[in-house]
């Protein structure tokens, strides 16, 4: 019987050694379990019962047209984004998902109507600084509410470029929408390996909700806890999680980009499968679409072998989304669109998969390069030259009223 004793007291001391020694991720899904829990189909069951009562209706994607292809921005979706260099796949991102989805909450809080639905972002913003990120978004609203062209360097007044007083004035009057921004949104600036960014991001899981684990062993003597089910405090809080891009990660020791990306990406889907939460990831196109095998197949556009440096992101996504610029490929014309007329602003839009609805769809974008944004284009059948004139010279008819201190505002705000 003593030995009995001492054997099981040996064990319970290696378990607690044992667990000294786990990394944070092992700590939080291999811990004592709390119960068994509703069963899957239970669980199946009360997600349809939150879709009947609206609560899977999502964040509005802006796009009315691409609309109809994904059903808003989605919990539990693994969105992937596309695109060669300065094609825009950063300002397509944040245009769609982060400001998409902060001027909803915005909107709805402003109007006390937000009913339990609540927003939290994490942003891994490798590639831009938080002060680059705010000046992009000032460049964006100036557009979208004046119809004014103010890039980066007029913003900052740099070289011979100025940012008159009634431009400052404008631009004051946009603390309250970036600072109450910080409230939902955190911004990670410093490089981190796939281990660190995902020990914060098991950390945010933790403080937004319950962990349930339970015993999968056979055996009363080894027992073997694993994660069994995540009761978020709120089930109306969407988390989206952005990491751009996802190759300027820092390297695990010993590991190359590739391993790096992929470890990342298995990361992602248990967050994106255990957690709820959205990854919204955006990948360098490696494709030289330049090479004669390319044109002879009469392929230019980007496809999934042309994401650059791992593969296994295509896998992993729920919806995988390509930019592709049409005129820097000198191509007279492009599913409809006359290219020479719309230049540079012409961005097209292909969902080349999509897990739960149609692949294969291709939208058109007027990309605003220097505000960092875009609008919907008309298809190419309703194009005229007013319509062209307008996107080439990228003209917001925004109506606008201007007051006694000579500052232009939106006449709905009059």
């Amino acid at each position: 019987m003593e030995l009995i004793i001492l054997n099981l007291l040996e064990q319970i001391v290696y378990g607690l050694l044992q667990l000294n020694t786990m990394d944070n991720e092992e700590l939080i899904y291999d811990t004592p379990s709390t119960g068994k829990g509703p069963s899957g189909f239970e669980r199946a069951m009360g997600e349809m019962e939150a879709g009947l009562r609206g609560d899977n209706e999502g964040i509005p994607i802006p796009f009315h047209r691409l609309r109809k292809y994904l059903p808003s921005i989605q919990q539990k979706t693994y969105y992937l984004i596309g695109a060669g260099t300065k094609v825009g796949k950063t300002s397509f991102a944040d245009d769609v998902f982060y400001y998409g989805a902060y001027d909803h909450y915005k909107n709805l809080k402003d109007a006390d109507k937000l009913d339990g639905f609540d927003l939290g972002i994490d942003y891994y913003s490798f590639e831009i600084d938080i002060v680059s990120k705010i000046i992009k978004g000032i460049g964006r609203k100036l557009w979208h509410e004046y119809g004014i062209i103010a890039d980066a360097n007029t913003i900052l007044s740099k070289g011979k470029n100025h940012c008159s007083s009634e431009l400052f004035e404008l631009i004051r009057g946009y603390r309250d929408y970036f600072d109450e921004m910080e409230d939902v949104v955190t911004i990670h600036e410093i490089p981190e390996n796939p281990t660190g960014i995902n020990k914060h991001l098991l950390s945010v899981a933790e403080e937004n909700g319950t962990i349930h684990k339970s015993n999968v062993s056979k055996d009363p003597m080894k027992p073997i806890i694993k994660f069994n089910r995540y009761e978020p405090k709120n089930p109306k809080k969407h988390w989206l999680i952005f990491l751009d891009h996802i190759a300027l990660m820092e390297e695990e020791r010993g590991f190359t980009t590739k391993q790096n990306i992929d470890k990342m990406s298995q990361y992602f889907v248990k967050l994106r499968n255990n957690f709820n939460a959205t990854p919204i990831v955006i990948q360098q196109m490696s494709g030289d679409v330049d090479n004669d095998s390319r044109h002879n197949s009469g392929r230019l556009t980007p496809t999934l072998r042309d994401f650059g440096d791992s593969k296994y992101t295509t896998r992993d996504a729920n919806v995988i989304m390509a930019l592709f610029s049409p005129f820097r490929m000198k191509m007279p014309e492009f599913q409809g669109y006359n290219i020479p007329q719309l230049g540079n602003s012409f961005r097209n839009v292909e969902i080349l998969e999509n897990r739960n609805g149609e692949p294969g769809v291709n939208l058109g974008l007027n990309f605003i390069g220097p505000s960092g944004t875009f609008r919907e284009l008309p298809v190419a059948a309703q194009m005229n030259e007013a319509l062209y004139d307008e996107a080439r010279t990228m003209t917001n008819n925004q109506p606008t009223h201007m007051k006694s201190n000579g500052i232009w505002v939106p006449s709905n705000r009059i």
